[in-house]
């Protein structure tokens, strides 16, 4: 019985040993696995290709953060130099214009982001559009009192401006209850109903500015 008892402590004993074994080495292969791997060194972005752009007459732009540089100056959205060569950078940033002396279509046009050519035009950027309207009406005969639509272009006239219609009567232009606005297009469609039996004679109007007339019936 001694002996057996003695095998019973021995095998606790070693039992006990093992568990706080067990728990001593646990902490350490805790922090082992918290431990972060080492990282590589993030390889270094590539520098973005230096855009120019040749204009002709032996003149070059640079382009820099996104801005055309001239004379060492960048060139500001909306900006027009003028001496000797032209150049303008539309509203945007987004194009530039340009003409040399004795060039052949006027205005070159450039994207400012690639410094690739986008073709020529014969109208200065900056020149004032004329002022026009157009006017078409969805139908030229209706029922009196149905509805029917005026659209149109408005050019040189810039977006949110009134356009009303005007109405023919008795030799003089009335201009009706029936108003819109130029949207950001350009364009405007108007919502018309008229009670004037027999063929009407019509007309955009903004300002000074009038549409062609035309004309609708009314049975």
């Amino acid at each position: 019985m001694r002996h057996t008892t003695h095998r019973r402590s021995t095998l606790r004993t070693a039992t006990v040993a093992i568990a706080a074994g067990a728990a001593l080495l646990a902490p350490a292969a805790v922090a082992l696995a918290s431990t972060p791997a080492p990282q590589r060194a993030a390889a270094p972005a590539a520098a973005p290709k230096p855009v120019k752009i040749d204009i002709g007459a032996g003149v070059t732009l640079q382009v820099k953060g996104g801005k055309p540089y001239y004379n060492g100056k960048a060139l500001k959205p909306g900006q027009t130099v003028e001496d000797g060569i032209y150049l303008h950078l539309s509203a945007d940033g987004k194009k530039l214009y340009s003409k040399t002396q004795g060039g052949g279509t006027p205005y070159a046009i450039w994207d400012v982001k690639t410094g690739k050519s986008l073709g020529t035009q014969k109208t200065s950027p900056t020149a004032k559009v004329k002022a026009a309207l157009t006017a078409k009406p969805s139908t030229t005969s209706v029922k009196a009192w149905q509805e029917l639509r005026v659209s149109g272009k408005a050019a040189g006239i810039k977006a949110g401006t009134k356009v009303g219609l005007q109405q023919k009567q008795r030799g003089t232009w009335k201009s009706l209850p029936a108003t819109t606005t130029v949207n950001k297009s350009g364009s405007y469609t108007l919502r018309v109903k008229l009670g004037l039996k027999g063929k009407n004679e019509l007309r955009m109007k903004s300002g000074a500015t009038l549409s062609p007339v035309f004309t609708v019936t009314v049975r």
